[in-house]
């Protein structure tokens, strides 16, 4: 019976644009904005350095305009305008598989398509923890150096059953939303854990729109829902404790760039007792940046980039925009 390898079905450049093609089809953050993509965010990916440099003109406070009146000795003043810059961390990263006798598997199906639609549904799921450990990050940071004003916590580690005042709430919510001021309006997405969800769709069913066919993704109140049980709950000695995020259009910069030889295939011979194992590597250089934030966070040699353990860190990052131009909020509950 003839076999067909990967290295038949697989052309590389081309298996690079399929996946990241299909990878942004995916991605309930970027069809919903959260994430914002640009040529010159793409041309930063691809800078030599780890670090990039994005200035900034910073916001300067309100006051009256002048009176002008005909007097020559009278000489008006001038406002002056100052610039800053985030610095943004690059992650370069790598994901690998492998199988004995894969394509013999699949005969009849469309290989490359099949390969690449696993490979873009995992470079989704990681493009999204990424972002999800960043937004950690900034919310430790934000508790430690700015007073928490982007978090609302109604979550305790008490015994006993979570009060409706530590529970989901649409309360809770209008005050989480309220940290924004009068931009609460930019804030269009919200990030909650499936139990949150449901508690909300048992107080409000009538707050949800249903998926659309053209972005299938749900509403609450007007505000795209994405769904993620994957590190928003953290388990307590006591209670549970839940984390919803609501996010504005461009809250993180996003670019990807090509990463020398992004895939390649390799063949072990002696894997199964010299039976053989083919093998499928890709590889990303990406920048995934919370707009209004620079990034310190930690690296641990021989890496270039950090863990999401470390974007996670208190210390990962600092806020260098004012509030209402970071359009990110944080709310914590028991339930």
């Amino acid at each position: 019976m003839a076999s067909t390898n990967l290295s038949n079905v697989v052309v590389p450049e081309v298996f690079d644009r399929y996946t990241r093609q299909q990878t942004t089809v995916k991605s309930a953050l970027l069809n919903s904005a959260v994430l914002i993509n640009s040529v010159n965010f793409d041309a930063l990916a691809a800078s030599e350095s780890t670090v990039v440099t994005l200035p900034h003109f910073n916001p300067f406070a309100w006051v009256e305009s002048d009176l002008m009146n005909d007097d020559s000795s009278v000489k008006g003043g001038t406002a002056a305008v100052s610039a800053a810059a985030q610095v943004a961390q690059k992650d370069y990263r790598a994901k690998a598989w492998s199988a004995m006798e894969l394509t013999s598997t699949v005969i009849g199906e469309d290989v490359p398509a099949y390969i690449a639609s696993v490979a873009a549904t995992y470079w989704t799921q990681d493009i999204q923890q990424n972002v999800l450990a960043k937004l950690k990050g900034l919310e430790a940071a934000n508790a430690a150096n700015n007073g928490g004003d982007m978090i609302v916590n109604a979550a305790t580690d008490a015994t006993g059953t979570p009060t409706a005042a530590q529970s989901i709430g649409y309360g809770l919510i209008l005050d989480t939303l309220q940290t924004m001021g009068d931009s609460s309006d930019k804030l269009g997405v919200v990030v909650m854990h499936s139990q949150i969800k449901t508690n909300l769709q048992k107080q409000e069913p009538g707050a949800f729109g249903p998926a659309s066919q053209v972005a299938p993704f749900g509403t609450y109140y007007g505000k795209t829902i994405i769904v993620d049980d994957t590190g928003l709950m953290v388990q307590g000695t006591n209670r549970k404790t839940y984390t919803t995020y609501f996010l504005g259009q461009g809250a993180f910069a996003y670019g990807e760039a090509a990463f020398g030889r992004g895939t390649t295939i390799g063949y072990d011979d002696h894997s199964g007792n010299n039976a053989g194992e083919e093998k499928l590597f890709t590889r990303k250089q990406l920048l995934i940046h919370p707009q209004g934030f620079t990034c310190s966070a930690a690296i641990t040699a021989p890496a270039k980039s950090p863990s999401l353990a470390q974007y996670s860190a208190a210390g990962a990052f600092t806020r260098v925009f004012e509030r209402k131009n970071v359009p990110i909020a944080i709310l914590k509950t028991n339930a």
